[in-house]
């Protein structure tokens, strides 16, 4: 059956950075695992248009988008660890525009799957960690500024905290951000959300869940009218960046309690990607893929305002 939600991706989100543990391939497979099992038919993917300006402007400094627009070499840039390059920049923005698109449709029908964003590290006036623009806060202030969402709710279950999320959002009550992540692993210092959850170095399947299933609570409470989920693929157990030790059983399960509550509450969920760097690149693409199916196959349903 044909799902009612849609999944944005774009071939444009594939760039050259060169020698590096970000497999940025990983986009393109998912899609087409998701194609070859047939969770999405050929074609039927939403692909984003290049932002203007005045979107990534809701949540980024004019300064730090002057110095992405001219591909400058800054303090503001160079804390990416990528590449200062056009290309690449402009494929990193694109995927803000895709999860704005994804927040669109996922309000028009309950859910919806990027694949892409979830690039939770970049700062409103720098990059960092592998992140040049935070699609998650352009996309939740562009719902907010539209009028389209009044309170979200930023669901991050990476392995590393949402460093960059927690500042932006910092004094914002209408935005809830919730980071469940490793405790002793990047970043250090951690920016302070309005819940964060910091577990201990091997954390397995059970003890996740747990750990989670009480810090959920907190997101229903705030009654949002939008969940931006960051799903990273890294607390698997053979991620090379990360220190906890999910099975592929346990992120099936995060997911499905994350998206599934969504759905049981009338909340409409956007999915997004975020980290993955496992040692067999196929294994982050399981991962990922596995997360869009289930956003795709939720039950259909629009929250009334």
């Amino acid at each position: 059956m044909t799902s009612p939600h849609r999944l944005v991706w774009s071939p444009g989100y594939a760039c050259d950075i060169g020698p590096h543990v970000f497999p940025t391939s990983k986009y393109a497979a998912i899609h087409e695992a998701l194609v070859r099992e047939g969770a999405l038919a050929a074609g039927a993917a939403l692909a984003p248009e290049p932002p203007p300006r005045a979107l990534l402007a809701h949540a980024h400094d004019a300064e730090y988008l002057d110095d992405l627009e001219g591909a400058v070499e800054s303090w503001r840039t160079l804390r990416s660890e990528l590449p200062v390059d056009a290309g690449v920049i402009a494929a990193f923005a694109l995927s803000a525009s895709g999860t704005t698109l994804a927040a669109r449709h996922a309000l028009a029908t309950g859910a919806a799957a990027h694949v892409g964003g979830g690039l939770h590290h970049a700062y409103a006036g720098h990059a960092e960690g592998f992140c040049y623009i935070n699609d998650l806060a352009v996309a939740a202030q562009a719902m907010r500024h539209e009028g389209l969402a009044r309170r979200i709710a930023v669901v991050d279950l990476d392995v590393h905290q949402g460093n960059g999320t927690a500042s932006i959002f910092s004094g914002v009550p209408e935005v809830f951000t919730l980071s469940l992540h490793q405790e002793r692993n990047y970043p250090m210092p951690k920016e302070r959300g309005d819940l964060d959850v910091g577990l201990d170095d091997g954390t397995h399947d059970a003890a996740y869940l747990e750990a989670l299933d009480a810090a959920l609570p907190a997101v229903w409470a705030h009654a949002p009218d939008l969940v931006l989920y960051q799903a990273g693929a890294d607390p698997y157990h053979d991620d090379q960046l990360g220190g906890l030790a999910l099975t592929f059983e346990g992120l099936e399960q995060r997911d499905r309690r994350v998206i599934d509550g969504c759905s049981a509450r009338g909340i409409p969920v956007v999915v997004t990607l975020g980290g993955g760097y496992a040692r067999r690149t196929e294994d982050t693409v399981r991962i990922h893929a596995t997360t869009c199916r289930l956003a795709l196959e939720a039950p259909a349903h629009r929250r009334h305002a």
